[in-house]
């Protein structure tokens, strides 16, 4: 990946995170954690395996840890975890069908959202705050392959 490319993703994450936290304040209420980053990673990772590594996942991941303010090395983990868990079994993803893709990382982004609920608030952990963002994710994802294409386009990834 060309340098211009990897600050231009660097932005785009940073710019996604923002989304994120400001979607997320409103959500809330309702009991839906909103996860664009997230998914744009898994779809970055799914759609180009060699160049997106877990190298690149904890770099963006030690980022979004510093713009979120949570404790250092909470998104890096979880993001390296789960590039390299779609790097291992991409061939097995490819088989899937568009809807089954969605849905696979849908239960990821739900692990995603548990796992940092249960790192954040220990004592305020919501079994329907995953169950709810499961479905916000799937919704979501609908849409990130077509905001993917015309970002990775424009940098040619």
């Amino acid at each position: 990946m060309r340098v211009s490319g990897f600050i231009f993703l660097t932005i785009l994450f940073l710019i996604l995170s923002s989304i994120d936290m400001q979607v997320n304040l409103f959500l809330i209420d309702f009991f839906i954690v909103s996860n664009f980053t997230y998914l744009f990673l898994c779809y970055l990772c799914f759609v180009n395996p060699q160049k997106i590594n877990s190298l690149f996942a904890a770099y963006i991941g030690f980022f979004i840890d510093l713009h979120q303010n949570v404790f250092f090395g909470l998104h890096a983990t979880l993001f390296t975890l789960t590039v390299l868990l779609i790097n291992y079994n991409y061939f097995r993803l490819r088989m899937f069908s568009t809807f089954q893709i969605t849905i696979a990382f849908s239960f990821f982004t739900a692990f995603f959202v548990g796992f940092k609920s249960i790192l954040l608030t220990t004592m305020n952990f919501q079994y329907l705050l995953v169950f709810l963002s499961f479905f916000s994710a799937f919704v979501s994802y609908l849409v990130i392959p077509s905001l993917g294409k015309l970002l990775t386009n424009k940098i040619k990834l």
